[in-house]
């Protein structure tokens, strides 16, 4: 079976941390918002997250795709409904947004986190 590096697997920690961040915060102003219908979003997004993990190039670049929408309709809901929603929500979203942000970019600029992804999917071929 192939290892993937010390550093590869740095990366893949940290991917897995600011992962774990954005559902926690995600968790919180679900509840905060009082919104049960984005439970079943935070659980997709958990699922590819699993497979992301498992070296799957479709589940990497729909995570990327999902952060990368998050990020433009956090950004959006924020500009549109500033003087409606409560400042917790809107800093939480914006921060949000910002490690939406930041794990996309990650995913696709981090050569490490794609030494780790290639030894995923070898020792999957295998």
């Amino acid at each position: 079976m192939i290892q993937p590096d010390q550093s590869a697997l740095k990366a893949r920690n940290r991917l897995l941390a600011m992962f774990l961040l954005l559902c926690i915060l995600d968790v919180a102003l679900v509840i905060a918002a009082q919104d049960r219908w984005a439970i079943g979003r935070i659980l997709l997004t958990i699922g590819v997250m699993y497979f992301v993990i498992q070296g799957k190039k479709w589940a990497k670049w729909l995570l990327v795709g999902i952060c990368s929408l998050l990020v433009v309709s956090l950004i959006t809901i924020v500009l549109a409904l500033s003087s409606k929603l409560p400042a917790a929500l809107i800093v939480g979203s914006l921060v949000m947004a910002i490690l939406s942000a930041a794990i996309a970019v990650y995913m696709v600029s981090s050569k490490e986190l794609n030494r780790y992804f290639s030894c995923q999917r070898k020792a999957n071929l295998q």
